[in-house]
Formats: C-alpha cells, sequence, structure tokens
C-alpha cells in the first residue's frame, strides 16, 4: 500500500514469522485509508496457530473497521470483547492489540497489553505521553503525538519482547534492549525493511535461530519521495530519439539505463562515453558500466531476467533483503534500488528491435513481458509506477 503523510511518503515494511511449527501466524495486522485518515492495526492473539490467528485476524479487521469510521474506542472495545470466540483452555476471549490512527501528521495511539511503539526521532528513542485507562476492566494506554520527517515508527508483538526466554535471556530480551537495538542500528536513509528485518533477524538469534513464538515487526519511515527514471531500450522509432531522451532526463529523481545499445544511445546524446566497471559481472548477469549524468548503468535482458527472479523472492520472502542485498550482481544492486530505497518508478521502455536478439534466439516480446512483470511486482511492493512505451 501506498501511502502519504501530508506529502511525506510512509516507507512501510512488515516481517511476519510464524511461530515454529505452526502453519500460520498468530499475529495479523491490517492497513486501512480513507480521505485523511490511515489505520494501522497489529493483534496477537491468544496462543499460537490457528486459534490464535482467528482471534488476531477478527480483533485487528475488526478495531480498524471501527476506527476508520470514527467509532469510539470504547465502544470498539466493547464490541470486540463480545464478539470474540472464548478459548476453552484459558476461558479467555481477547487478543492485545496496537492500533494506530495517522491523520495528516496527527498520530493517534491505543494499545491494550502489547508492546508499545518505538518512535525514532533523529535516530533516537523519542518518549511520547501515555495515559492510562479502563475500557471494560481492560487497561488501555492512549497516546497523541505529532510525526516529524525522518520519524521511524516500529510496532511489534511479544514475540519479540520475549525473544531469548529461557535461553540466551532470563526474561526476554524486553522492550528497553529492544529500543537500544534500534538505535544502534538506525542510520540516515535506513529502508523501513531493512530495519524490520534486522530486528526479526536478532529475534531468532536470540532463540538460537529458532522462533520460539509468533515474531511480528512492522516498521514506518517518514521520508521525501525517492523517484526513479528506469530506461529500459530506445523508441521503436529514430524520430522520435530526442524526445524520448528529452522526456526522460527531464524527470526528476535518478536516472537508470538498462541496456547496451541503450547505454550507446544515451552517450550519444549526453556527449559521453561508456566504460565498464571492471569486476561487476557474475556468471549468470554481465557487468555494470558507468556513464556520466547517469546514476546506474546495467546490461538489458540477463539483467532484467535476473531482476524479476529477485524481485519475486523480495515478495515471497520478507527477509529476502537480507541475501539479495549481499549479491554483487547488477540485477541484485538494480533490486535493492527499487524495491527498498525508490518510492515512485517511471519505466521509459523503448520497444526497438534489437538485431543481436534473433542471433541469441530470443524472442523480441520476452524484454516487454519481464517488464510487464516487473511492473506487477513493483506495484504490489507499495510501489508507485508510471509505465510508458515509445
Amino acid at each position: 500500500m501506498r501511502v502519504y503523510f501530508d506529502n511525506l511518503f510512509a516507507d512501510f515494511a512488515h516481517v511476519s514469522l510464524n511461530k515454529k511449527k505452526e502453519s500460520l501466524c498468530g499475529d495479523f495486522y491490517i492497513m486501512e485509508e480513507r480521505g485523511s485518515d490511515t489505520v494501522l492495526v497489529l493483534s496477537d492473539g491468544l496462543g499460537s496457530g490457528v486459534k490464535a490467528n482467528i482471534l488476531a485476524t477478527l480483533t485487528a479487521k475488526m478495531l480498524c473497521t471501527m476506527m476508520i469510521k470514527k467509532i469510539h474506542l470504547e465502544e470498539a472495545v466493547k464490541t470486540i470483547a463480545e464478539a470474540l470466540p472464548v478459548c476453552h483452555e484459558r476461558q479467555l476471549a481477547y487478543a492485545t492489540f496496537l492500533a494506530m490512527k495517522i491523520t495528516g501528521r496527527h498520530v493517534y495511539l491505543a494499545t491494550y497489553d502489547n508492546p508499545g511503539l518505538i518512535l525514532l526521532r533523529k535516530g533516537k528513542v523519542f518518549h511520547y505521553e501515555e495515559q492510562i485507562h479502563l475500557i471494560n476492566e481492560k487497561e488501555i494506554r492512549e497516546a497523541e503525538f505529532d510525526l516529524q520527517k525522518d520519524d521511524m515508527l516500529i510496532l511489534m508483538s511479544d514475540g519479540v519482547t520475549n525473544a531469548g526466554m529461557g535461553k540466551t535471556t532470563d526474561g526476554g530480551w524486553g522492550y528497553e534492549e529492544v529500543e537500544k537495538f534500534c538505535e544502534q542500528k538506525y542510520k540516515p536513509n535506513l529502508s523501513a525493511q531493512r530495519m524490520a528485518v534486522d530486528i526479526a533477524e536478532a529475534c531468532v538469534d536470540l532463540n538460537l535461530n529458532e522462533t520460539d513464538d509468533d515474531i511480528t515487526v512492522l516498521t514506518i519511515r517518514l521520508c521525501e519521495p525517492l523517484v526513479t527514471n528506469l530506461m529500459i531500450g530506445p523508441p521503436s522509432k529514430m524520430e522520435k530519439d530526442e524526445d524520448f531522451l528529452r522526456v526522460f532526463f527531464e524527470e526528476e529523481g535518478q536516472h537508470i539505463v538498462c541496456g547496451g545499445t541503450t547505454a550507446k544511445f544515451v552517450a550519444n546524446y549526453l556527449g559521453e562515453e561508456v566504460v565498464t566497471i571492471k569486476g561487476s559481472e557474475t556468471d549468470a548477469v554481465p557487468a555494470m558500466s558507468a556513464l556520466k549524468g547517469v546514476d546506474m548503468v546495467t546490461e538489458g535482458y540477463l539483467t532484467l531476467k535476473q531482476l524479476v527472479t529477485y524481485s519475486n523472492r523480495w515478495l515471497s520472502d520478507s527477509m529476502a533483503v537480507i541475501s539479495i542485498s549481499k549479491q554483487k550482481d547488477a540485477a541484485a544492486k538494480l533490486a535493492v534500488e527499487l524495491f527498498e530505497r525508490s518510492s515512485e518508478i517511471n519505466i521509459f521502455f523503448g520497444n526497438a528491435r534489437n538485431p543481436a536478439y534473433k542471433e541469441l534466439n530470443i524472442d523480441s516480446s520476452e524484454k516487454l513481458r519481464l517488464t510487464y512483470k516487473l511492473k506487477e511486482h513493483l506495484e504490489r511492493a507499495g510501489k508507485k509506477v508510471r509505465m510508458n512505451i515509445w
């Protein structure tokens, strides 16, 4: 989901790891927008597995719907308490939750039996004031504050704060230690995905490479939108060359060129030289190049093909950012730029036929198919994508 708070891009990420041997996660989150309001609810169901998943899902969805409809929290909590099924083992019918409504840059926060939200401001924990209210004998912690540019919000289930309990820690990792960890990991421009993954990975390490409980981390980083302009191939008609290049370079943001022939085409326009970056090639992906006036230059078809493979992994595995970012090939570097760092992507697809494709037995339509697949994956990752075919 693409979310903007008062013209700031909300870089959103989540990691959910199931408790070992469980097919379903006992934590559930939902985010919904309506008008100027954005509501995010994270719920942790009692126990684990199917029962916990049902409790968490019902709680999060019901609470989110009622908050987005501006129903008072007291009435919402009462409705949830009456509606949730009872756990026969413990005779309890509830799930914990952290609910947040953001309007512009103003935040309203309600927490019930869940680890509190961590707010990093300029890399340090910002302690907001909380008020405690009893609603149906439930202690609800409420807070209100305003967000600033570069703030990072971190929400988590107790699988994070309890990590390592009985193994590497006596009483779990603990909320204050998680705060310290977040401060240590923080650096300017750190993506929301990287912070979420770092926290989840630390939990697994504390559990001695296991998930002793469901672990969920949600992160939001407020930042200026980063636009990436991606050129794939020259236009189909030579008379369009000048307009194609002019429009591409007039767009704000960074400029990336994919394709050897395309790079030469751009170099001629800029009056510069394409220089191969030695040692940047791998067995699967050709070398990158340098071109003054362009932020990144890669080979075309093979790089695009590997990029789509990486993007599949990115979507199916929320921890994949670690392994992909360790790869040295051009496709991996491009994946990080597009999926981790960029908020908006403008794709300039040139439909000129490449004579080399015939020699390599490559279907000329395959590059367009891969580009559409990339566009689909980027949109599923919450990016705003605009595609122009020339």
